[in-house]
């Protein structure tokens, strides 16, 4: 009986430890090894906040011209990340989130032919100034 019961034992500190493997090796955050090396430069680090609010009539307009823009713009050198988000209450509204390794890089994406003429398509598009925030994470 104790030889069984042993034997049981064994198997089921061996399942445990290949289900915690297999959460580790699928991503679980509870077993998620810290992979980075080096903790982000959240000094340099620049977030861009930019709002359209688009003319009535143009929704569809600007929402394809964000789609294809974000597209470009994440594999530029020093884009971090860039979404694009649409407001529940209101359809004409979007919001443009980037993130960028510092304001320099920023800088160089904002002097690109591409994003001037994103921004003289955009000024079309939408019934207010052009509204882009340069902000830094509040610590």
């Amino acid at each position: 009986m104790a030889a069984s019961f042993d034997r049981w034992l064994l198997m089921c500190i061996v399942v445990l430890a290949v289900a915690g493997t297999s959460k580790f090796a699928t991503g679980d955050n509870a077993m998620q090894a810290n992979t980075s090396t080096a903790a982000p430069n959240t000094e340099m680090e620049i977030t861009i906040f930019a709002r359209f609010h688009a003319l009535e009539g143009n929704e569809q307009a600007v929402a394809s011209d964000l789609r294809n823009t974000i597209r470009r713009v994440r594999k530029e050198p020093g884009c971090l990340a860039i979404e694009v988000y649409r407001s529940v209450r209101d359809p004409r509204l979007f919001w443009l989130h980037s993130r960028w390794v510092d304001e320099a890089a920023f800088d160089k994406h904002a002097e690109l032919p591409e994003t001037n003429q994103f921004i003289e398509r955009m000024q079309r598009l939408i019934d207010h100034p052009f509204d882009v925030t340069r902000t830094r994470l509040l610590q």
